[in-house]
């Protein structure tokens, strides 16, 4: 589904005019917010609520970043299909394909994943399981003060669906050079960086010194999917987790705040503004 393509749905709501006793209606439009079942090779495995705009890219991406496949090569094919529920609640229905070698990696962990969703760590039986070993990143180069400066507006102006609803998170992918490639917006945080992963993942953007720009807090989640899509760079315009640093230090992810008046502030050091050469 394209942003073209997404609906709004109008209800009237009352609002109080400024006298007493006195109340009229407005029309506002609300962003739908769907369940979205997720299968792999036919085998169910986690829904998601999720704002039904760029569906192929979040599954794609949500696969990813949870590490059911580890390339996008490994998916042989997406099916996408409405559904109705007996409630009469209109939802997706995808099922992914994957290779033989990571549908029998994915039988032997499935257990684990039983009811996943779009909260991170749902469905995770142990400490151990919740907080895996993952592969450092690469060294990657510094952003500038120049290039953060502006984020805060550029990514409230590509916001078009929240523009017109709220309600929205939205996520911001910035090329090597700093421009802007794509806005992802979803009800879920994290679906928002999913898509994100799943786009770069499509468009073949390898994610190594790119940056995303989110408009949510950062909790270890986050930084748990960016450090498996790749991602250098992750910036927020909320404060982290004292978890999601600590990870972010660990496995070597710059890791952003930008404050609402005050300078960025940085954690991670591979964003020092002491060293901004290229490493």
């Amino acid at each position: 589904m394209s942003l073209d393509s997404i609906k709004f749905h109008g209800y009237c709501s009352t609002k109080f005019s400024g006298e007493a006793d006195s109340l009229e209606l407005a029309y506002v439009d609300l962003v739908e917010e769907i369940p979205l079942s997720l299968s792999i090779n036919d085998i169910a495995y986690a829904v998601i609520m999720i704002t039904p705009v760029n569906v192929e890219e979040f599954a794609l991406g949500y696969a990813l970043s949870e590490g059911l496949i580890q390339h996008q090569q490994d998916v042989r094919d997406i099916d996408i299909q409405p559904h109705n529920s007996s409630r009469n609640i209109d939802g997706i229905h995808i099922n992914l394909i994957i290779s033989s070698r990571r549908f029998s990696e994915f039988k032997s962990k499935r257990k684990i994943h039983l009811g996943a969703s779009g909260c991170g760590l749902c469905g995770i039986e142990s400490l151990d399981q919740a907080f895996p070993s993952l592969i450092p990143l690469e060294p990657s180069k510094c952003l500038s003060a120049e290039l953060l400066g502006d984020l805060r507006s550029r990514l409230n102006k590509a916001q078009q669906l929240g523009q017109k609803t709220g309600a929205l998170h939205a996520a911001l992918l910035l090329s090597e050079q700093g421009d802007t490639l794509v806005c992802m917006e979803d009800i879920g945080r994290h679906n928002c960086l999913d898509k994100i992963i799943g786009y770069a993942a499509r468009q073949g953007i390898s994610l190594h010194n790119h940056s995303v720009v989110m408009s949510s807090r950062c909790s270890t989640e986050l930084i748990q999917k960016a450090v498996r899509a790749g991602l250098s760079h992750l910036i927020h315009l909320a404060s982290p987790s004292h978890l999601a640093v600590k990870l972010a230090n660990q496995y070597g992810l710059t890791l952003i705040h930008l404050t609402k008046q005050n300078e960025p502030r940085f954690f991670a050091p591979t964003a020092r503004k002491d060293n901004q050469d290229d490493r």
